[in-house]
């Protein structure tokens, strides 16, 4: 068994939670498939040099690809902490999307943060993964389809004015009432890979 592979599963598992968290309004219906949505994200992958470990502390020190050092005190939920060692690679990755969308109104707007967070098994080679989640909902308050203004009404009871930009197509799609989403997933991957 390669020692990378706590890694790529790791990495499995960040890209299939990011993904069903940011695609899961893609095509419900027909109504929704022909309004306004957009998704954009970024990964950003990062490696560093164990320089040291303090066992009693629960204390690494980490130097990066830029020789930058960072210490950092590793809380008893880094299972497997004694594995690590002076000379070790640490991997860590990390993902953000954001999705935005409109759909018919599911309930009042709201606003729900989730998370979770995947550790490695008793044993295994130190590594996590962890993701939160925030969905912010808001109703279409009016539409001015000639100026492309929208007021929407978030969770806290406030309306809102927005200029919505050309690059957005089907606006005209979008009803009094409707629901705008914004879904934004974070997601971080750290695995001992060497």
């Amino acid at each position: 068994m390669s020692k990378i592979n706590p890694l790529l599963g790791t990495t499995g598992i960040l890209c299939a939670l990011l993904l069903s968290a940011c695609t899961q309004p893609a095509v419900v219906n027909t109504a929704e498939a022909e309004r306004p949505a957009f998704v954009t994200g970024d990964l950003v992958t990062e490696r560093a040099k164990v320089l040291a470990v303090n066992r009693p502390e629960r204390m690494v020190v980490l130097r990066g690809e830029d020789g930058g050092t960072i210490g950092l005190i590793l809380d008893e939920r880094v299972r497997n902490f004694d594995q690590i060692e002076v000379g070790d690679t640490v991997t860590a990755q990390y993902q953000e999307a954001t999705a935005i969308f409109v759909r018919p109104a599911t309930g009042a707007p709201a606003a729900e943060p989730t998370g979770t967070l995947e550790r490695a098994p008793l044993g295994a080679r130190p590594s996590a993964v962890a993701t939160s989640t925030n969905e912010i909902t808001a109703t279409v308050e009016s539409i001015d389809y000639a100026n492309r203004i929208v007021v929407v009404k978030g969770p806290s009871g406030r309306a809102r004015t927005f200029k919505v930009g050309p690059e957005v197509t089907r606006l005209d799609a979008v009803q009094k009432g409707d629901e705008v989403v914004v879904r934004h997933t974070e997601a971080v991957a750290i695995a001992v890979t060497e």
